[in-house]
């Protein structure tokens, strides 16, 4: 008798809009999630962030294309929206999150979610370095580069960029392809 695999554990793909470079000045605006589960997205989630002041630069504005007055009209407190997150993971169980460079990302989550590693694994998937690791290893060619814009390019995934939930699912695209390509490079 063969044996079976075991299931693989989704990974949930997280991306956010920030009002700025740094967690402790600027706000979390936008969180976009989406499960990966053996190559397949699903729940897609956009979650907007309301504040009672909003400390943003103009650039990252220019950049998300975000309109704060149409923002705050449709945010949710930061309360609500951790605990719509964890609402979103509590039929997973703990699993893994991911992301493209993610240690932007998680220092705005970690502020909006103390406990954010005890609804997901501290483990992460971060396809700008599992980029750099292919393109090292002569898997992916330098030419491509790691940001994710050129990464979805290279794999042919469509991307708007800047969008929580958009940047969310061609992550997740992305990191399918870079799955892809690490196992045709170990066959």
């Amino acid at each position: 008798m063969p044996a079976q695999s075991a299931p693989v554990q989704p990974i949930v793909f997280l991306d956010t809009e920030t009002g700025g470079t740094d967690p402790a000045v600027f706000p979390l605006l936008t969180v976009g999630l989406v499960t990966l589960t053996e190559g397949v997205l699903s729940r897609p989630l956009h979650l907007k962030v309301r504040h009672d002041t909003y400390t943003v630069r103009a650039e990252a504005l220019a950049v998300t294309g975000i309109d704060l007055v149409a923002h705050h009209a449709d945010a949710l407190p930061p309360d609500a929206v951790a605990q719509a997150i964890r609402e979103y993971a509590a039929p997973l169980g703990r699993v893994m999150l991911g992301g493209h460079n993610f240690s932007f990302d998680l220092g705005f989550m970690r502020r909006l979610m103390p406990d954010l590693y005890g609804v997901f694994r501290r483990g992460y998937a971060d396809t700008k370095l599992s980029a750099q690791f292919l393109i090292h290893a002569g898997l992916l060619p330098r030419s491509v580069g790691t940001p994710l814009e050129q990464l979805a390019k290279h794999f042919g995934v469509e991307y708007g960029a800047h969008d929580a939930l958009e940047d969310a699912q061609a992550t997740a695209k992305v990191y399918v392809k870079l799955m892809e390509l690490a196992r045709a490079g170990a066959g």
